[in-house]
């Protein structure tokens, strides 16, 4: 009975060392137990080398460009083999066909005949309506003790650097010509320039600033800065 026992034992024994010999075989050969690649808590695989990356992304790869089998449409045939055509479908398509030339004929046909109107200009905004935007005076020019010559130099000048900078009002005093000899000849001689201005879109409007011009010293001038509204 002990002999049996002992036989038992080495028996087992032989077994672990025959399994541990073809277990180490297996792994020289290449043949290793397949793991399972660890992933992250939000599901994404774990990669412990720029290799298995490299692996793992050929994969995808080829089975993203692998090419889509689409199913074929059916044909029905009957039992003599000849194919049968499904009515229906048929004419649905021809009247679809059908519907979509005789609509594109008929939207040719009514932009032949429908007469083409001009389109309507916007009218022009009212002067006075537009100085309701223009602001108080915002700079001016005082002309007192010069000369005509200078005078209508100095206005001109001052109204094309106050265009430039985008001023909108502005104020030339020319005085009354209480003091002069000759009467008074700025106010002519600067009311000439800025007719000349505004026929060159410089300015837009000028008024005397007593509304008359015996009366007044000055003129308020309105530069024309809104061309794109005219």
């Amino acid at each position: 009975m002990s002999n049996c026992k002992t036989d038992a034992k080495k028996g087992l024994r032989l077994e672990k060392v025959r399994m541990i010999g073809y277990d180490s075989a297996m792994a020289d050969k290449g043949f290793k137990k397949k793991k399972h690649q660890k992933r992250t808590k939000n599901g994404l695989p774990v990669f412990h080398s720029d290799r298995e990356f490299l692996r793992e992304f050929e994969k995808a790869h080829h089975l993203s460009c692998a090419p889509l089998v689409t199913e074929s449409k059916k044909t029905l045939k009957n039992r003599h083999g000849v194919e049968i055509i499904d009515l229906q479908n048929e004419s649905a398509a021809v009247t679809h066909s059908r519907e979509t030339d005789n609509f594109a004929q008929l939207l040719e046909d009514y932009l032949k005949t429908r007469p083409l109107s001009p389109l309507k200009k916007s009218d022009p905004v009212p002067v006075k309506k537009r100085l309701k935007r223009y602001p108080d005076v915002q700079v001016e020019l005082d002309l007192h003790g010069f000369t005509a010559a200078i005078a209508q130099i100095r206005a001109s000048s001052f109204l094309h650097s106050c265009k430039i900078q985008g001023l909108f009002t502005v104020r030339i005093i020319v005085g009354k010509g209480i003091h002069s000899d000759h009467g008074p000849i700025l106010p002519d001689v600067v009311e000439d320039v800025v007719l000349q201005m505004k026929h060159r879109d410089i300015v837009l409007w000028y008024e005397w600033e007593h509304k008359k011009k015996s009366r007044s010293g000055a003129l308020i001038v309105y530069l024309k800065q809104f061309d794109q509204y005219d």
